[in-house]
């Protein structure tokens, strides 16, 4: 017998590592990064996309966030 396999939510307990990790068995094709770096300063990176397009992501991941992680 062959037991089910699903993935859980992102947590709000990841490490760094276990949410990239997680963000790359996704197969994602382009990603928008923003995090702090031990000294508090904010860290953005992105692949493959212009201001524009990580304004757009950027905005659809504030309402994300805004409606409990709904989309």
């Amino acid at each position: 017998m062959t037991a089910a396999v699903f993935r859980l939510p992102a947590s709000a307990t990841f490490t760094v590592d276990q949410a990239l990790e997680t963000a790359k068995a996704d197969g994602l094709t382009d990603v928008l990064i923003a995090g702090y770096d031990a000294d508090g300063v904010l860290c953005i990176r992105s692949s493959r996309m212009t201001c524009a397009e990580a304004l757009f992501l950027a905005n659809k991941m504030a309402r994300w966030a805004e409606s409990g992680g709904q989309l």
